[in-house]
């Protein structure tokens, strides 16, 4: 399946090219949290830090370094006004995520269709244990993709990951996307230590909600105060990899086990600067735009403030690349696009032979 690549990008080179000449063209997308609120608590959480609403935001939580509040809800007048605004810039698609869960918003079926009507591409993370099923249908009718974040085989485990009883609403969530037409879905199950051995029962149940696909993704382990160094005990990944490799040849699974693998024999970065942030941004609840999903909030990586100037505005601003990984959490969002980066903008000698 080709659904997950960093590879894509590839097919942006206009964009790349006008980088290179000094230009700065819109990104092709941009990640959105409408809210920081959510009704999860899922040990893993690598934004829970954020959360002003539901079980992280009773608990006592570390913090990034330099840290300071993203908001709470979207407003959701600033929103349509920025659509519009990177509407006419360029930017293609808009992914709602978090954050916290973006269907908390009361007001997140109006945003996705006035993105819909704006023309861009969409897709959303979503736990989908808040969707009703015609607003399922909504939802499928104008993304371009779903990603359900279920990461659990049974109810049992479902608690104990996410510190709640919400696996059959999830999962009925799930089946009413999967049910309606337009969009691929996806659930998706993040993989660690206990949790592996299930990976086919996993595939089984993805397949019963009747979803386009189903991903597994290594489970990051840092804390939130040194997000740039691995913790806990990644050898599980060489027992796990024969069944990865195994699972990556279904058609309908999105799987990499080169990704866990790198995870497991994490040593840094390959390369010296991050220039996944020339293609990608995010923006918080509180209207900021920020470099990268996972330095949104750290002091010193926004761009610029969309309650007070236009997305062109912030974006003439944009530094063009990102070199200090000091507070960059380990396989960040962007790492392996920009692994693929580094080798188009690296210089090379005699570059008129090819």
């Amino acid at each position: 399946m080709t659904f997950i690549t960093p590879n894509k990008v590839l097919g942006h080179l206009d964009r790349l090219a006008a980088w290179q000449r000094g230009e700065k063209p819109a990104p092709v997308t941009v990640e959105w949290d409408l809210s920081n609120r959510c009704y999860l608590g899922c040990g893993y959480c690598h934004f829970a830090h954020t959360h002003t609403k539901g079980p992280w935001a009773s608990k006592r939580r570390l913090l990034p370094t330099a840290w300071e509040g993203t908001g709470d809800l979207a407003d959701v007048a600033i929103v349509k006004r920025a659509l519009g605004d990177m509407a006419a810039a360029g930017v293609q698609g808009i992914v709602w995520s978090g954050g916290g869960e973006p269907t908390v918003h009361p007001q997140w079926l109006e945003v996705v269709d006035y993105a819909g009507q704006c023309g861009f591409k969409q897709g959303m993370y979503t736990a989908a244990g808040l969707l009703t099923q015609p607003a399922a249908a909504v939802l499928a009718s104008l993304a371009s993709w779903v990603v359900v974040s279920l990461d659990a085989a049974d109810r049992e485990s479902y608690r104990s990951e996410k510190g709640v009883d919400g696996f059959e609403k999830a999962c009925q969530g799930a089946r009413w996307l999967s049910q309606s037409r337009g969009a691929s879905i996806g659930v998706s199950f993040l993989l660690h230590e206990r949790n592996w051995p299930r990976a086919e029962e996993m595939l089984d149940l993805g397949r019963s909600l009747g979803a386009t696909y189903v991903t597994f993704r290594p489970t990051i382990e840092t804390t939130p105060d040194r997000a740039s160094v691995c913790v806990g005990d990644r050898s599980w990944i060489t027992a796990a990899l024969p069944v990865l490799e195994r699972l990556s040849l279904e058609p309908d699974v999105e799987c990499q086990p080169s990704r866990f693998a790198a995870y497991r024999d994490w040593q840094g970065r390959s390369y010296d600067a991050c220039y996944g942030v020339r293609v990608n941004a995010t923006i918080t609840p509180d209207g900021r735009v920020w470099l990268c999903p996972q330095r949104r909030g750290i002091v010193g990586s926004e761009i610029g403030d969309l309650r007070t100037e236009s997305f062109a505005e912030l974006w003439a601003r944009h530094p063009g690349q990102w070199t200090d990984f000091t507070d960059c959490r380990v396989m960040c969002r962007l790492h392996l696009m920009n692994e693929t980066l580094a080798h188009v903008f690296a210089p090379h000698q005699h570059e008129a032979f090819v």
